[in-house]
């Protein structure tokens, strides 16, 4: 009887949970396997593809039993393009499959006992579609002209997405008027293989509270074609600033080069929620689904009381959050290590005068350090960390001077529940609650409310 696994091997398996990437998991005589498209409770016929040692991926041949909540996927690039990653499943199910695997993040890497903390099931969105307010799109050349992509999972191949659902529509048909007007201009997309050619990205932001649009061309070289095809740019209606960024380093994964040129137009779009506004440059963060973004900052205000005079606004980015609650304090200080950012969040600052608001531009830890020798305290701490989490040395920071309240918001469970853990030695986590910032795909954006022991 054969026991171990070979390549190519066809297994009936059951899918028992997805992992962090939307996939399916099932096991073969205790061995993970995972598989895309399928999720609990399928039972999937599938073929061996790669193995690893602990572990195997697979291709799905068929499905013997079918989940109840799958359905047909409402985008035609679905499983080709990597954009999304739930589409097969029902919204309510996408919601209740994320719920454990946030639960199942805090399993793994915390020794907490769950059961002491509370939480907090996902809110429905109203629109789970056309939620995004800002589209990255690579480009490439064709017979027929340009066109916009998204890259295959784990590849370098472009799938040409010229309509996606997820994106306001809006921002679906600025992108397809401005790759008429590059090939009117002769403007072609780089190609890395032959160092030829020199559009990279398109890159479209929409405010949701103004309507205003902003378009970004990141571009190998400067050429003299760009400024007339600019201001024909801003003639799109709804458009009101086109730039360029020089990102000439074709092994560079960075959308943005390390500038911005405006071409025509203003500088900025505004955004707001409630009533703090932020100007936003091209490359300042703001999150893409604005009416979750407000959603979880109203969730934020709740946990403030009277006795909270003075934020700490770790990774502030643009200051969005730190702003949006600052008339809660009598101090709000914000911290970050990109210098556009904090160039932002001044911008905001001014825009909202904020006189109780200052940036620093600088580490987490280091810049806390430098605040503890000046004599700052502070009553809670809030931070909005990349994908990576917490360094190290933050977290040691937190722990040898504790500050009696933490708010983690957070957009990936694994990082957060490793941080958390360790956190813990001087830490109650007291609730998590998820938002679902991306809908049809398999990121949580979570918030933790930690206290003081």
């Amino acid at each position: 009887m054969q026991t171990e696994l070979t390549k190519n091997q066809e297994v009936l398996i059951t899918i028992k949970k997805i992992g962090i990437n939307g996939e399916g998991i099932g096991y073969y005589k205790r061995l993970a396997v995972f598989v895309d498209g399928v999720f609990p409770p399928e039972e999937v016929v599938v073929r061996i593809r790669e193995l690893h040692r602990g572990y195997a991926v697979a291709d799905a041949v068929r499905i013997k039993k079918r989940a109840y909540y799958r359905e047909r996927p409402f985008c035609k690039h679905y499983g080709v393009c990597g954009g999304c990653q739930l589409q097969h499943v029902k919204y309510d199910e996408q919601l209740r499959l994320k719920e454990d695997l946030l639960r199942q993040a805090f399993e793994r890497y915390t020794k907490l006992n769950l059961k002491a903390i509370k939480f907090i099931p996902f809110h429905p969105v109203a629109n789970p579609r056309a939620y995004r307010h800002k589209a990255q799109m690579p480009v490439r050349n064709t017979e027929s002209g340009l066109v916009t992509g998204l890259y295959k999972k784990e590849s370098n191949d472009l799938v040409d997405v010229l309509n996606c659902p997820v994106q306001d529509p809006r921002i679906n048909e600025v992108n397809r008027r401005v790759l008429e007007l590059c090939d009117a201009h002769d403007i072609r997309a780089f190609e890395p293989s032959v160092m030829q050619g020199m559009l990279r990205y398109v890159v479209t932001r929409i405010s949701a509270a103004t309507g205003e649009i902003q378009v970004t061309l990141v571009v190998t070289i400067f050429n003299h074609a760009l400024k007339p095809l600019a201001k024909k740019i801003v003639e799109i209606p709804g458009v009101v600033s086109c730039a360029i960024s020089k990102n000439h380093d074709a092994k560079n994964h960075e959308i943005f080069g390390d500038t911005v040129e405006l071409l025509a137009g203003e500088p900025v779009i505004h955004e707001a929620i409630g009533e703090t506004r932020y100007a936003l440059n091209p490359k300042a963060f703001f999150q893409l689904n604005p009416e979750e973004t407000a959603k979880l900052y109203a969730y934020v205000d709740t946990f403030f009381d009277d006795g909270d005079k003075t934020l700490l606004d770790l990774y502030t980015g643009s200051g969005a959050l730190g702003l949006h609650v600052a008339k809660r304090f009598d101090r709000v200080v914000g911290v970050d290590a990109d210098k556009a950012s904090i160039d932002s969040a001044n911008l905001n600052r001014k825009l909202n005068k904020a006189g109780n608001v200052v940036f620093y531009h600088g580490d987490a830890a280091e810049t806390m350090n430098k605040l503890d020798k000046k004599g700052l305290r502070f009553d809670v701490a809030v931070f909005d960390p990349p994908r990576s989490g917490l360094d190290d040395a933050l977290i040691d920071r937190l722990l040898r001077n504790p500050i009696k309240k933490l708010i983690y918001v957070s957009c990936n469970p694994s990082t957060l529940a490793k941080n958390v853990h360790k956190l813990s030695r001087k830490y109650t986590v007291k609730s998590v609650m998820p938002f679902d910032m991306f809908p049809q795909t398999s990121h949580i954006e979570s918030v933790v409310l930690l206290q003081v022991k």
